[in-house]
């Protein structure tokens, strides 16, 4: 109802010519602006705002298939709150309209006060269901903001908006619904970092970490990477989770590469500031993970679990400062895409629990990564 003194948003569809002098007669306080229907696509392109209270639709219009009409309004989204009243001279329709969805039924021998009644109480309804829908709309886009918000803490803004524009993928994670997915893993650590972290106190060593995380975590999004976990100094990337990437290998090194460099300029600027010796070994694994919300009711937190993040995990522990080691799988996925790394094979490492040794590759700091553009890091990804 569009006010308390009444002023009534109505449509017909149809004649509807007998209902006017009804409501004029009853209650002159009653203001009901008649609009005629042309199309249900024209009713359901309506704002809020213009949205009729009630719609009529004659069931004697001889051009009008009423019950029809009023079942597509009752199964449209946008109408199936709206009330819908049919209008008859005769009551012998009361039961098929009824059927069709109608909200209420009206003959011209209704009595006035009745009727007046009845449209204030479906023009109330139809006002709450409005308001109740839009508070639910809101709500809905506080949920998605706060989704959005939570994934970008770990995955680009690029990637953020993905997960949110696939609902069954932003669902499902949210839902905590485990995926088993093939996926690149990378671990990255510093070296030297107990040393320093026992000589130093704790209010320098926490804007140190900040500095280094800052930076990889920007890398990592730049080349549109997951970040699952960081703990003391160590931090765990994944690519190709929870978005497919065909080149996550390559996404993986060319990350990877830039993080040696680019930590090589900040270690210098901490040798020169605070005197202190630090490098960054990192370690990356390609194969099967499971990505899902682990933990317990209290906290949970979406990370990847599997043997191939063990592996990773005692690659990067393998790595040296300044170095790169990458196993056979993602050797194999780079041969496989034609891309060519300059990297050392080093003896197979064993590992305890495996029945067979981890074929492993090094790409020291002083040897370039260089690997052609597949996808453009300043823009979207391919």
């Amino acid at each position: 109802m569009s006010s308390a003194a009444g002023h009534l948003r109505a449509m017909a569809a149809g004649d509807c010519s007998f209902i006017l002098p009804m409501i004029s007669r009853a209650n002159v306080a009653l203001q009901l602006q008649m609009q005629a229907f042309v199309s249900l696509a024209e009713l359901a392109n309506s704002t809020t705002a213009e949205a009729p209270d009630l719609m009529f639709v004659d069931a004697d219009d001889p051009t009008l298939d009423a019950m029809e009409l009023c079942r597509v309004l009752k199964e449209h989204p946008a109408t199936t709150l709206m009330p819908v009243i049919v209008l008859s001279r005769s009551a012998k329709r009361r039961l098929e309209a009824f059927s069709a969805g109608a909200d209420d039924f009206i003959t011209r021998h209704a009595p006035a006060d009745e009727l007046i009644a009845r449209l204030e109480a479906l023009a109330r309804l139809a006002a709450a269901r409005r308001r109740a829908t839009q508070l639910a709309l809101d709500a809905e886009v506080r949920r998605r903001e706060e989704i959005r918000e939570t994934f970008r803490r770990y995955v680009s803004p690029r990637l953020a908006d993905r997960i949110l524009a696939d609902s069954a993928l932003s669902d499902s994670l949210l839902a905590g619904a485990d995926t088993r997915t093939r996926a690149v893993v990378l671990f990255a650590d510093l070296r030297g970092f107990t040393g320093f972290s026992e000589r130093l106190s704790p209010h320098e060593v926490v804007p140190l970490l900040n500095e280094y995380f800052s930076l990889l975590t920007q890398i990592t999004f730049k080349h549109d990477g997951t970040v699952f976990h960081m703990a003391g100094d160590c931090l765990m990337v994944g690519f190709g989770v929870p978005l497919e990437q065909p080149d996550s290998p390559e996404r993986a090194v060319r990350a990877a590469g830039e993080m040696l460099e680019r930590f090589g300029a900040l270690a210098d600027s901490w040798r020169e500031r605070l005197r202190i010796e630090t490098g960054l070994g990192i370690g990356i694994n390609e194969g099967d993970v499971v990505a899902g919300n682990v933990g317990s009711a209290m906290f949970m937190n979406y990370t990847i679990i599997g043997d191939a993040v063990n592996i990773a995990s005692r690659l990067c522990q393998r790595a040296r400062a300044g170095e790169m080691v990458f196993s056979r799988s993602v050797k194999h996925s780079l041969d496989a895409h034609g891309i060519t790394v300059a990297a050392v094979e080093l003896p197979p490492m064993t590992l305890r629990g495996r029945s067979s040794p981890v074929e492993i590759y090094c790409v020291p700091l002083t040897r370039r990564v260089e690997l052609p553009e597949p996808y453009n890091t300043q823009g979207a990804a391919s």
